[in-house]
């Protein structure tokens, strides 16, 4: 029996402790808290792959499959050329004697096959490298005299697509374009070359290029490597041959085609000779092209579904950062800072082992390399943002997207975010493929937020039979508790986690509000007692804490048999002893308050962390995830670690955010007791030493979901998706009370993307 035929009939307890749950026929049956064992340990593993909405998303995914694919059409494929690439090849003459035509006469006719109908190359690329691309080819071919038919096409489209695209040029492509029109019009090539369009960007182009000096082009690493072709032969290129790999390549395909045109180098020749061996087919997406797609799909949600074809990327992207780093060169090369930056970002999302260095050889001029150090700097470990800001400043662009970090938005609000730029952002992929793939995204969004509003009538529905609603003192954040769960582990088989997630920090936020409200000690030590012992007949309880505890008591039972029938072992023991050491943790900040004392700074963090409560909610979700974990595991200093770094950040913000609503409510903070044990110390000092200490723990939070570790994968991402939660509902208020907050809610779980 699968986890979606366990749903609820009046919610999830009947009155004699035992759980509802429906067979398929839709009878209703009572089972006891104690018989969960008898379901398979992959009962709830199995639960979200067939929940309601699941298959419609795969079939509307196949409908979508031919289009969606194909974007990563060639993802193992090494030839690493591109048409630009292709027309410098083109124009090599013959070694011995340039009058017996091309040196690479392949490459003349690869060009010719691979027009595309509007008469450009390197269709689904953005306009301007079209441009390039095609002025490129078109002026090989009109070198030899070739391709008169393709050459008078290929003018077309350029005198269609420049005026359209000769204001987006960046300082770069304009200095490259003034290259190849100079060449062209040395050739004869029929351009008008007095419109006012193409004046301007041989205007433009010529005036950069002259203020570039020869020792700016002699100094490496230098800031034009990704363009040296526009310079002809001003650079001295036998000297740069000394950063030539040891395959031939020389930083890019072009750049190697340059080269040996200039020096005769045999290893250019050597090189260029095994980029064409071969069959040639027609050029697929560069990595650059395809990191930008993984990225994009990640950004959107909907990575799961191209698990393989990212899996492919990530590796072919590895063994280009390996081969470089080891100096072997590779036949793939990216052309820019922005580039370089990107692939460091992507491979160390993902766990792989890579080092920061490129992002000090910060050889740049374009805002977009500025945005996307900017992105990758948030990546970095502890001792190498110390590093690169001792070396230099990082200037952050004046965005969103890199003025906060992202660990410090939820999946799903980023989702909705980047779906609304796409259309216009994403310019590496065709029109046609933009609006497919978000089609898709947006029916696949659709379809998880009704499994998610499933979840949530869930979760309202088993509060309403705790009873938490009678107690007057207690927040009802049930909504708000499960939209932290749905923001972040938005995928539709996490239904479960979903919901233990939301249902531990209603209970959490309950009893909190309890120990801060009540002042008898008397009846609090009862409900801390109660929680030890865990037995439902308590009698010495109020009525308030015997309505906490009963929900308590029936929900963490519940739970526990789930997860032992998960996990394949029985986790009662762990998830008891979690709530008791965290009402030991409520009560003595109770007995601090009402017995006025002062704990230290030392005394209030080791029991703070952990009273801000993380742990049921963390490690209650984790043991629902799609695999098991071992005890060992839990155990682990890596785990350990991850949970007290999470739980001291949470900590550190609600005291921030709080200081002056705690303070007046006699409660004690990190701010009040440092400023305490500092005399003269003002708030703003003490905001500014309690933001050293979240900053740097949270780096070291970073470095731990980001490097390998103990913790499997998923399990980190758990940690990760709290420290995304408790950074975003801090940022402007106590993580409860604002407007824009509540608007995040309503999109999240509410409206419906058109």
């Amino acid at each position: 029996m699968s986890f979606s035929a366990i749903q609820i009939s009046s919610g999830f307890f009947t009155q004699d402790n035992k759980i509802k749950y429906f067979h398929s026929d839709r009878r209703s049956k009572a089972l006891n808290v104690g018989s969960f064992t008898q379901f398979s340990a992959g009962l709830v593993l199995r639960a979200g792959r067939e929940v309601h909405g699941t298959l419609s998303i795969q079939s509307h995914l196949s409908s979508k499959e031919s289009t969606i694919k194909k974007l990563f059409a060639g993802v193992n494929d090494a030839s690493g050329f591109s048409a630009y690439d292709m027309g410098w090849i083109a124009r090599i003459p013959h070694a011995h004697n340039p009058e017996l035509g091309p040196q690479f006469p392949r490459s003349l006719e690869w060009i010719v096959h691979n027009q595309c109908e509007d008469g450009s190359w390197d269709q689904g690329e953005e306009d301007v490298q079209r441009v390039c691309s095609t002025l490129s080819c078109v002026t090989a071919l009109k070198t030899w005299n070739r391709g008169e038919c393709s050459v008078q096409r290929g003018v077309s489209f350029l005198m269609s697509r420049l005026p359209l695209v000769h204001n987006k040029l960046t300082k770069d492509m304009k200095a490259i374009l003034h290259r190849l029109l100079q060449e062209g019009k040395a050739l004869d090539l029929e351009l008008n070359y007095d419109e006012s369009f193409v004046q301007y960007i041989r205007e433009q182009g010529q005036e950069f290029l002259q203020r570039v000096s020869n020792d700016a082009l002699d100094q490496y690493p230098t800031s034009f490597v990704h363009m040296l072709e526009a310079f002809h032969d001003r650079p001295k290129w036998q000297h740069l041959l000394r950063y030539q790999s040891s395959s031939g390549s020389l930083f890019s395909v072009t750049l190697t085609a340059c080269a040996y045109m200039h020096t005769g180098d045999r290893k250019c020749l050597r090189f260029l000779n095994g980029l064409l061996e071969g069959p040639l087919t027609k050029p697929n997406k560069n990595l650059s092209q395809l990191l930008r797609l993984v990225d994009w799909l990640e950004h959107l949600g909907i990575e799961r579904f191209f698990e393989k074809d990212i899996e492919q990327t990530l590796i072919q992207a590895f063994r280009f950062w390996r081969g470089n780093a080891a100096g072997s060169g590779s036949q793939q090369h990216l052309k820019s800072f922005e580039d370089s930056a990107l692939l460091f970002r992507i491979l160390r999302r993902h766990g792989y082992e890579v080092s920061p260095d490129v992002l000090h050889q910060r050889t740049f001029c374009e805002t977009r390399d500025l945005k996307e150090l900017s992105l990758a700097s948030h990546f970095l470990f502890p001792s190498e943002s110390r590093k690169m800001l001792d070396s230099t400043p990082i200037i952050d662009v004046a965005n969103q997207e890199t003025t906060f970090p992202w660990y410090s938005i939820p999946h799903r609000v980023q989702h909705i975010e980047y779906m609304t730029k796409f259309m216009t952002s994403m310019d590496s992929i065709s029109m046609s493929e933009r609006a497919s793939l978000l089609a898709f995204t947006k029916f696949d969004f659709n379809a998880c937020q009704k499994i998610y509003r499933s979840d949530l009538q869930r979760v309202m529905r088993w509060n309403e039979e705790c009873d938490f609603g009678r107690l007057g003192f207690a927040r009802q954040k049930e909504v708000l508790c499960f939209f932290t769960a749905a923001a972040t582990m938005f995928q539709p088989e996490l239904s479960m986690a979903r919901i233990v997630w939301a249902q531990m920090s209603v209970l959490a936020t309950v009893i909190d509000d309890f120990m801060d409200t009540h002042d008898s000690l008397d009846n609090l030590r009862n409900f801390c007692t109660a929680v030890k012992r865990w037995d439902p007949s308590a009698l010495e309880l109020n009525e308030a804490a015997r309505i906490i505890f009963q929900g308590l008591f029936k929900t963490v039972t519940w739970t526990a048999e789930c997860a032992s029938a998960v996990q394949g072992r029985d986790m009662t023991a762990n998830l008891r002893a979690q709530w008791e050491r965290l009402c030991d943790a409520f009560f003595r900040e109770a007995e601090w308050r009402l017995t006025n004392h002062c704990p230290s700074l030392e005394e209030y963090m080791e029991n703070g962390i952990t009273s801000f409560a993380l742990e049921p909610i963390i490690l209650s979700a984790i043991l629902f995830l799609d695999e098991k974990v071992e005890s060992s595991v839990l155990d682990h200093p890596d785990c350990i670690n991850m949970y007290v770094r999470v739980s001291t950040i949470g900590r550190l913000l609600n005291d921030i955010q709080g200081f002056h609503r705690e303070s007046s409510g006699g409660e004690f903070s990190w701010i009040a007791i440092y400023m305490k044990e500092h005399p003269g110390t003002s708030v703003e000092d003490a905001v500014v030493e309690i933001r050293k200490i979240l900053n740097a723990t949270m780096e070291e939070l970073v470095e731990d979901v980001l490097r390998p570790r103990a913790v499997p994968k998923r399990c980190k991402r758990v940690f990760e998706n709290m420290m995304r939660i408790l950074n975003f509902v801090y940022h402007k208020g106590d993580g409860f009370s604002t407007d824009e907050l509540r608007g995040h809610v309503k999109q999240v779980l509410h409206v419906k993307l058109e």
